[in-house]
Formats: structure tokens, sequence, C-alpha cells
């Protein structure tokens, strides 16, 4: 019997090129819709109306009111390219419009009604926004919006009121099956607009590519731990960083969905999650904030889901809210992003070496901004581009750079460069970052106080106030000072029915902080100003203090 010469055969081949063969398949959007439809076509999606009855729906027929969507928009001559603008709560139907747009090559576009009319027409402008998707609620928002621009196509949902009925659209044949055409992955899906705390706001567009990308990402067990067989509820407005991108990834594993609607209260919240058996939430650390304290007041009245998780962004959450769900048994988690980062860039899961270290060591973890995820690159540099060890030592500016991490902002006629000449996003943020990879935060660029030529965190210091027993929130900004430069200024507002003296609390803080690092003044008031995502707006609280 003869046999090959497998030696001669290896040399031939190794002198050969080799390619890889895997499929040239594209990642879309609307696959993900697709799917869900296919695979789990009852799975629930719950919207809570305004009134507080819900309404029950599932990926079937949401998936089809997407395609009959899409139908309606290019029956009224919506072509590809176009931006179609949502100004809507979190409901059935705007999940829709998340799938609706890309089907048709189009460009989503939520608008944030917490912003002033001026400043949305503004960014109506700046995308070029051509047709608009009201909720009826916020009529009396875009009717302020229209005096400074107007759409081609403005379509209400609910009573018209001298506009186009979303319904009509609605009532179009459905796309026969989702888009099966060739597609750019990197072109585009969607648009959101920084909160333009500093200046105007700026508009990052993202791909097909980066908005799976980032869906598996955040999806992994040591991120968010994300699957089919979760109940989540997201109480983040979609038109926050699209939602910080759930309506794709949940809708991506084909999980239980449950939609808040508008101007939902804590004890609402609290209700859904009992009744709905929620066992993932996502909001701002104001909502955590307000719900622990519904849970505090009324012991024992809801009876939530084992092992609930609660995921935290927008703004850091203060270590006595993390001690404060443990005791109650609930797993509170934040991390650190922002809406050129998709947003979810790191999160704060603890390491198995972290795990058999103690209680303390965790806390300090945990309320740090957390490890960078999977195909996310960071690093901190000094105010020359050096680049700075990992030592939690050096405090330099973050940048990243990753396949969901915007690259430029919407420019004209030309994008708008967001990153360093060899390709790091500047993040304005001012961090630390310790040996084993936790990126601690040590304030906003802008929010440094330099006082004496030393720097002081504003971060650090509103973290130590929260832990007073008599704060509800803290801010901690800079004034002038004419011997110093600048001196930090605490803004405090305080918990129901509690009275301290400025006095008590600044004797507080020199327990943590050295003497010339304590404020000087501290202003206790009825309120602290928000931005429209629920962070505190230094900026207001700057041109009110700041003469």
């Amino acid at each position: 019997m003869n046999h090959p010469d497998y030696e001669m055969l290896r040399q031939h081949h190794a002198a050969l090129p080799i390619e890889a063969n895997m499929m040239n398949t594209p990642l879309r959007v609307t696959d993900l819709m697709a799917r869900a439809e296919e695979l789990f076509p009852q799975r629930e999606i719950l919207t809570r109306n305004g009134t507080g009855s819900i309404e029950r729906s599932d990926y079937a027929r949401v998936g089809e009111l997407s395609r009959r969507l899409a139908a309606g928009l290019v029956a009224v001559g919506t072509r590809p390219g176009e931006r179609i603008a949502t100004l809507m709560w979190n409901h059935a139907t705007h999940l829709a419009s998340y799938f609706a747009a890309p089907a048709i090559d189009a460009v989503l576009h939520p608008l944030n009604p917490r912003l002033s009319p001026e400043e949305v027409a503004y960014i109506v402008a700046d995308a070029g926004d051509r047709v608009v998707l009201v909720d009826e609620a916020l009529l009396p928002f875009w009717r302020e919006v229209e005096r400074y621009v107007s759409a081609p196509l403005v379509f209400v949902h609910g009573t018209t009121q001298g506009y186009g009925r979303l319904e009509d659209l609605l009532m179009h044949a459905p796309l026969a099956q989702w888009p099966r055409r060739p597609v750019d992955e990197h072109g585009p899906v969607s648009i959101c607009y920084t909160s333009g705390t500093t200046g105007r706001s700026k508009g990052v567009v993202y791909s097909h590519r980066s908005i799976i990308l980032h869906g598996l990402g955040v999806s992994l067990p040591d991120i968010l731990g994300l699957s089919s067989n979760d109940t989540i509820f997201t109480l983040t407005p979609m038109f926050h960083v699209n939602g910080w991108g759930m309506p794709y990834t949940i809708t991506m594993l084909g999980a239980r969905h449950i939609l808040p609607g508008p101007h939902i209260t804590p004890e609402e919240i609290l209700d859904m999650m009992q009744n709905e058996q929620v066992n993932v939430a996502f909001g701002v650390p104001t909502i955590w904030t307000a719900v622990l304290n519904q849970l505090d007041a009324h012991p024992g009245r809801w009876r939530l889901h084992p092992g609930l998780r609660l995921y935290s962004g927008g703004a850091a959450p203060p270590a006595e809210m993390f001690r404060r769900f443990d005791q109650l048994g609930i797993r509170l988690q934040a991390g650190w992003g922002m809406t050129e980062t998709s947003p979810v860039a790191t999160q704060a899961w603890l390491t198995r070496e972290l795990r058999a270290e103690d209680e303390s060591s965790q806390m300090k973890a945990r309320t740090t901004g957390g490890l960078p995820l999977p195909l996310i690159d960071m690093r901190i540099v000094d105010d020359a581009g050096k680049v700075l060890p990992w030592d939690d030592q050096a405090k330099g500016e973050l940048q990243v750079r990753g396949p969901w991490i915007a690259e430029s902002y919407i420019g004209h006629p030309e994008p708008v460069s967001a990153c360093t000449e060899d390709g790091w996003l500047k993040t304005g943020d001012i961090a630390c970052i310790r040996p084993d990879g936790y990126l601690r935060l040590v304030d906003r660029l802008k929010d440094l106080v330099k006082s004496g030529g030393e720097w002081i965190s504003s971060i650090d210091m509103e973290n130590a106030l929260m832990s007073h027993p008599d704060v509800y929130e803290a801010a901690v900004i800079a004034i002038p000072d004419a011997h110093w430069g600048e001196r930090p200024l605490a803004i405090v507002k305080l918990k129901p029915e509690r009275q301290t003296e400025p006095d008590s609390i600044r004797n507080f803080l020199l327990g943590r902080f050295p003497h010339w690092m304590a404020p000087d003044r501290i202003e206790v008031v009825a309120e602290l100003p928000k931005t429209s995502v629920g962070k505190l707006n230094k900026r207001l609280l700057r041109e009110y203090y700041v003469k």
C-alpha cells in the first residue's frame, strides 16, 4: 500500500499563503429584532402608561409594529440617510422606532425633552432632522421648539392637534421581512447629543457595528451579566445615550423588558419591581436615592426579587449608597462612560483576587470607575501628553479607544475630531489608575479646584459630604479667591426634617481632609439643580455663586 508523502505536502503548503475563511457577514441592528421575533415571539415587553396602567406586548407585536412604522415612513417619502427624531418617553412604540429607522436605512435621533426648547431646536437644526415623532404629552414642548425651528413632517402619538397621526403610519402593511440586502456595518444608525453643560451640545453618531459590539460587551458575565432569562427594568430615558444601549441589547438577548413610561414615582418603581419580579434595573443615582428612601420609610412593604441587581450610571454613587443597598440584600454596581463611549466603557465588578479580600478592600474597588470592558483600552496623560503610570498616584486626563468609542462629532461641513492625533478619545475626566487596573476618577477637568497651586478633588469632597448623616445631596465648586486663586465652596441639601449648622458640616470634613482643603464656606439649599440626565448641574451653580 502506497502512503502519501505528507512531508512533501507539508513543505509545499507551508510555502503558500493562507487566508481566513469565515463568512464576511456584516453586523446589522435589525437582525437583533428579527432574532427576537423568531426565537422569543411571546416574551413580554411591558409599558407603564402615564395613568399607571400596564400595557402588555411582546416581541412578535413590537417587531411587527417596527415593520409597520418602517413601511409608513417610506410611504411619506423618507429616504435612506434622513434623520428621524423622536420626542418620546420609554414605551413600546418608541422601542419600535429604534428598529424601524435602520430597517429603511434612516437614522434615529432621540431628542431630550429635559433640555430647553431653544437647545433642542439647535440640536434638530444641527442634525438636520426631517421627520419628528412626538408623544402627545410632549406636544406643548415641541410647539415651543417650533418657535425656533420646524421639521417637514411631524407625527403625533395620540391626538393630532393639527399634525400628522403616528397611528396612520402604523396602519400600513408591515415590511414582509427585515432587510437582507448588503449593509455597511459602519453606516449610521442613531445619533445622540452630549448634554451641553459646557457650550453647545455635540452630536455622536453610532453605527451598526458599534451598537452590536457594545451590546455583546456589556452582556458579558463579568460586566452586567445579562441573559434572555432576565426581567429588565430600564429606568434610564431612551433619549439618554440610546437608553444606555439597552433597547438594542435587551432585544438582542430576547429578555423580558419593562418600560416605565413618563414621570414614574419611586413608589411606582418599587410596585413594578415587586409585581413583575424584576431582577435587573438601570437608573441614575438620583433614582436610586429616592428608591432607597422609600425602602427605608416603609420597611417590609415590598418583597423584591432575591438577588436583585441595580446598575447605576451618569454620576458616581457615594459609598453610603452601596452600603445601604447591601444591607437590604440588593447589589448595586456602577462604572464609567459617556455619550462618546456608547456609553459603557468600564464597570466596577470584583475580580477573583478582590473577592478574597476583606469588605473594606472590596468597597474601595466597587466605588471606583471599575475595569475597562474587553476591547476598550485606557490611559492617563499629563498636560504635555506624556502617558502616566498605573500607580494610583499619578493624575492625568483619562483617554480611551475601542470599537464603540467615538472619534469625532457631527460637524459642518467636516466632522469635528474628538481624539488626540494618535487616536485616543479625550474625555475631559481626571483620573488615577490602580496597579490592578481599576479606574479612580478624581474629577472633571473643569471641576477641579486649584487652591494655592494644589489640586482639590470636588468628587472626593462630595463623597465625604454624602457620608454625613444629615446630608442628602452635595456639590462642590471652585470660587475665586484673592489670596489662594480658588477655594472650594460646598453646597448641600439636607435630608428631610434635619437641621445642621454649616460649621458642624465643616468640622465633619476636617476629620477627613487637611485644614487647607476644607471649604471656608458651606451653603445649605432647598434643592440642587440637575442636568437633563440627573447629574448635578455645576454650570448653573457656578453661574449663581461665581460673581
